[in-house]
Parts: structure tokens; C-alpha cells; sequence
């Protein structure tokens, strides 16, 4: 059964337990490792086991400090999410002034490319007029000006 050794050592344990000052001290020692837990830090890091033994072993205390965590934890992340959409939404409200300008851009490039068309062709129509007719008696050849086909030309190059 039990060995003679091990009730040497365990009886007088159990006497000073039982009797009038060791049952109030085990009480207290109860309470507080109830309240208050084994503290197993180091052991707490052990993969699988670490987490079972302080599941086991916690004390009120510790329990209270794991729930904190987890509310500061999720407070954080909650912050974290709202900070996101406002960033997504500053993005997208950026995005949208971008396009607004790119549009008027294009829009005033299309207007702007018929507005030179007609100065294009009333530029054609006053080189025409100025240059008139050749002269019969002096030829082509004096010209003072540029024709008009090769001055359009010259100002499509240089664009």
C-alpha cells in the first residue's frame, strides 16, 4: 500500500494541517491560490502545454488581466478599422477630384481643338487673301510670302 517513508514525511504534514493553526494557514493558502493563481510565467511560452497548464493553474487575477487584454485588444482593432474606411474614403474623394480635373482637361483639349481649327482656317484664308493672285509680268518666283499649303505644313512640324 502506502510506503512507510512517504508516511513519515506526510504524517506530520497532515497533523500540523489539521490542527488549530495549520487549518487557517491551508484556508488562506486556498484563497490565495484561488485568487491569485501558481505563477508559471515562464512556462505559460510553452507551445500547447504552456497554455493548458495556466487554463489549469490561473487565478482569478490572471483571468481578469487576459479579458483586459482582449478588450484593449479589440478596442485597438475597432480603431484601427474606422481609421481604414476614413482613409478609404479620403482616397476615393481624392480619386474623384483627380477625374472631375482630368475630365475638364479633356473636354477644354476637344473645345480647344476646334477652336484652333477655325483660327487654323481663317489664318489659311488671310494668307490666300494677302499673297492674291500671282502677278502675270513678274511670275511666281516673287512671291514676297509663303504659300499657304507649305506655311501650314511648317506650323504642323513645329507643334
Amino acid at each position: 500500500m502506502i510506503p512507510a517513508a512517504l508516511l513519515a514525511v506526510l504524517g506530520p504534514i497532515w497533523s500540523f494541517c489539521t490542527s488549530r493553526v495549520g487549518l487557517p494557514l491551508v484556508v488562506a493558502g486556498g484563497i490565495i491560490f484561488i485568487y491569485e493563481g501558481v505563477p508559471i510565467e515562464p512556462l505559460r511560452y510553452i507551445p500547447y502545454a504552456g497554455s493548458a497548464l495556466a487554463d489549469l493553474v490561473d487565478g482569478r487575477v490572471d483571468r481578469e488581466y487576459a479579458a483586459g487584454q482582449l478588450n484593449e485588444r479589440l478596442v485597438w482593432q475597432e480603431k484601427q478599422r474606422r481609421a481604414e474606411i476614413a482613409q478609404a474614403a479620403k482616397a476615393e474623394a481624392q480619386q474623384k477630384e483627380i477625374d472631375a480635373a482630368a475630365q475638364e482637361y479633356v473636354d477644354k483639349q476637344a473645345s480647344d481643338a476646334v477652336r484652333i481649327a477655325d483660327l487654323e482656317d481663317s489664318i489659311r484664308q488671310q494668307k490666300d487673301e494677302d499673297l492674291g493672285p500671282a502677278d502675270p509680268k513678274t511670275g511666281p518666283a516673287c512671291h514676297a510670302g509663303i504659300p499657304a499649303g507649305v506655311s501650314i505644313g511648317i506650323d504642323a512640324v513645329g507643334r
